[in-house]
């Protein structure tokens, strides 16, 4: 079987496009308030994931060229202002604009889900860069399609403008980008750390990314529960 298939198949387990936080935002079955507090949720990991980027773009100039060209292009995109407001002002500004002060957006405190998501990121890093890549592009793969009808439900439904949601209308195209540059290298990450620590990263990415969005739901609703996948 096709490699990136069976990574990718891998993400049937927890299709988190029915997830249900985005099944109840989408359907405007939450509050603005209660989207509002599972954003800052958000704003915990993306602060989080600049780290692990940053480190695994460090580890990867010393391994692979190609691994680490992919890296620091999503880097820049993503977690610098080279190109534009980075993914983390882009989320804090959705808070902000939201109504919640900047100091206590900081001072956010994370779910335990979202807590549990954040470590297990770290621990796919931990493997490796290409660990790293592989898994952020496996859940870019899906996260690309899902990102639009965020969006779409955001501004219609919660009446959130354009600028306040801009986050979700470029995470369309550039993660579809991000995932192609990943799956490109995925020979070459193989060769580095082997096919298991690749096959583990991405199924455990998706898992990360499932806690992650239980996480948001749980600071939406205060009802502590993980989502199983069906």
């Amino acid at each position: 079987m096709d490699r990136k298939k069976r990574l990718l198949d891998q993400y049937e387990c927890l299709p988190f496009h029915r997830h249900p936080l985005w099944m109840q935002v989408i359907n405007g079955a939450l509050s603005l308030q209660q989207v509002i507090a599972a954003e800052r949720q958000h704003f915990l990991r993306t602060r989080a994931g600049q780290g692990l980027r940053r480190d695994a773009m460090t580890e990867a100039r010393a391994q692979n060229e190609r691994i680490w060209a992919a890296l620091l292009s999503v880097y820049l995109e993503e977690c610098t202002n080279q190109k534009g407001p980075s993914h983390l002002d882009l989320i804090r500004r959705l808070c902000v604009m939201g109504g919640v002060r900047d100091e206590d957006l900081e001072r956010t405190r994370p779910t335990s889900a979202n807590s549990a998501a954040v470590a297990l990121y770290r621990d796919i890093s931990r493997r490796g860069a290409a660990c790293h890549l592989l898994g952020a592009g496996a859940v870019e793969h899906y996260y690309c399609k899902l990102s639009p009808k965020i969006y779409d439900a955001y501004t219609e439904r919660y009446k959130m403008s354009g600028e306040q949601a801009e986050t979700y209308r470029l995470h369309g195209p550039m993660d579809l980008e991000h995932s192609e540059r990943s799956f490109a290298v995925l020979d070459e990450a193989v060769d580095i750390v082997g096919w298991e620590a690749v096959e583990d990263s991405v199924r455990d990415a998706f898992v990360a990314t499932s806690l992650h969005y239980d996480g948001m739901l749980h600071a939406a609703t205060g009802v502590l529960s993980y989502w199983d996948g069906r």
